[in-house]
């Protein structure tokens, strides 16, 4: 085996030109040294030259397929690389014969960027167990932690050209998707810089408590009003306004900030004084507003004054590839003094495959209290539960059975089997540990599934 500070060295096996290049790119994007082959027979020439940790190879291909060049790997070269079998006909019965002839995993296509750097930082994880993942102090603003994936690339980009202008701005986006972050963004690039940030969630209060927020009251305006008070659109004077969640306010909180929108002046509470204001408004929800126009519970002129441009800010989930550098910049935040932190590459494995059904901020929350309670190195027990256990039902699900389409009981039960069997080597013991059932149970499963495709290839005949 190299020497960990050689680094990983991965081999990709694929007579198609897309496929090699999606993988090699994935690859390349962690650091490691990829080679390409476009069949069998080329591969086996570079490994007689050179050793491999980790090898991506198809299973259907001229001359030799996957299952002869992993034979010819492990009997004629004594290679102890972890071969990964990639193939678009999946089946229970390949899924068997992959790791029983030592495949280490076997994954079907399309697979996505995040399943095979997955997958990598595992290998590396087992063949290079002492390297860790160093928390580096802080060296950029905090937009760093919006990420860097293609997807958030184009996000900042939109954000930094829109921020020149002083056009209404709609972020749309889940809850805890960093909204908020990408409106800090837009005003941070904006000729408004030097002036107020200011924001205010619209759907934590009622009517009469969100006026006097944002418009101001008088003195004994209405019960509780002790004293004057300034609103946030005078505060924001000069600056930036983000109404979060704006689509959960009321059809005739809209009418008033309808009218201040155009005409730039609103009246505080208890007084017909008018107030004029230079504001660029940002608006942001996590609905889908044209949907809510046409229940008629949001205003569509509303809608044009706030929607100039819209920005979709995408799940964490969707992206990630963000997640590790996202965590490292957390910890970084939060790392107190001079204190030193790193992250083992089994838990920053099990992080890059939670679904974050919080998003950033729970990404945020977890990276607060790790940095707050860990004693140098973040591990993987470390972690909740619920982001240690996998693979989960939902997750797989969605991962082998296409979107939009639903599937038979037959075929959820073959695509999960599938997909646990790769994910615990073929160790049948783990994989009716994982499925809840027992040895016997998993035996009758897989029986049922084989004779179910051996049907199925008979009738096709």
């Amino acid at each position: 085996m190299p020497d960990c500070e050689d680094g990983m060295k991965i081999l990709v096996v694929d007579d198609e030109d897309q496929v090699r290049e999606l993988v090699r790119q994935a690859m390349a994007e962690r650091g490691y040294e990829v080679l390409t082959a476009a069949d069998g027979s080329q591969a086996l020439a570079m490994a007689r030259d050179q050793e491999f940790d980790l090898i991506f190879s198809d299973v259907f291909m001229p001359g030799l397929n996957g299952f002869a060049l992993m034979k010819a790997f492990r009997e004629q070269l004594h290679s102890k690389a972890e071969i990964v079998l990639m193939t678009g006909q999946a089946s229970v019965e390949a899924a068997l014969e992959a790791v029983q002839h030592g495949a280490n995993d076997y994954i079907c296509k399309p697979f996505s960027i995040g399943v095979l750097q997955a997958i990598a930082t595992a290998v590396e994880q087992r063949r290079y167990p002492s390297k860790l993942i160093p928390v580096e102090p802080n060296k950029g603003p905090q937009s760093e932690i919006l990420g860097n994936s293609p997807a958030m690339i184009e996000v900042v980009k939109t954000a930094a050209r829109v921020a020149i202008t002083d056009l209404p701005v709609m972020i749309r986006g889940e809850s805890g998707v960093g909204k908020e972050l990408v409106a800090r963004l837009i005003h941070r690039k904006s000729p408004r810089a030097e002036r107020p940030f200011v924001a205010v969630n619209c759907g934590a209060l009622p009517d009469t408590l969100l006026e006097s927020e944002l418009f101001g009251h008088t003195r004994g305006a209405f019960t509780g009003a002790h004293s004057a008070r300034y609103g946030l659109f005078e505060e924001a004077d000069g600056g930036t306004l983000l109404l979060d969640e704006v689509t959960e306010t009321s059809p005739q909180f809209q009418v008033k900030l309808l009218r201040v929108l155009q005409e730039g002046e609103f009246r505080p509470l208890g007084t017909n004084t008018k107030k004029r204001v230079n504001v660029r408004v940002i608006a942001a929800t996590n609905r889908a507003p044209q949907a809510l126009v046409e229940q008629g519970l949001f205003r569509q002129d509303l809608l044009y004054r706030l929607q100039g441009v819209e920005i979709m800010l995408p799940s964490l989930r969707e992206r990630r590839e963000d997640v590790r550098p996202m965590a490292l910049a957390f910890l970084a935040q939060y790392l107190a003094g001079n204190r030193r932190l790193s992250v083992s590459r089994d838990a920053m494995l099990a992080l890059e495959r939670y679904d974050w059904p919080g998003n950033v901020r729970e990404l945020k929350h977890l990276m607060q209290r790790l940095a707050a309670l860990s004693s140098g190195i973040i591990r993987l027990e470390d972690l909740p539960s619920e982001i240690v256990s996998i693979p989960r039902a939902a997750s797989v699900i969605n991962e082998v059975i296409p979107e939009g389409e639903l599937p038979t009981l037959e075929q959820l039960e073959r695509s999960y089997l599938l997909r646990v069997l790769s994910a615990v080597g073929g160790n049948k013991s783990r994989a009716a540990e994982v499925l809840g059932v027992d040895r016997k149970t998993l035996y009758r499963m897989i029986e049922r599934q084989m004779n179910a495709e051996a049907k199925g290839r008979g009738g096709e005949k």
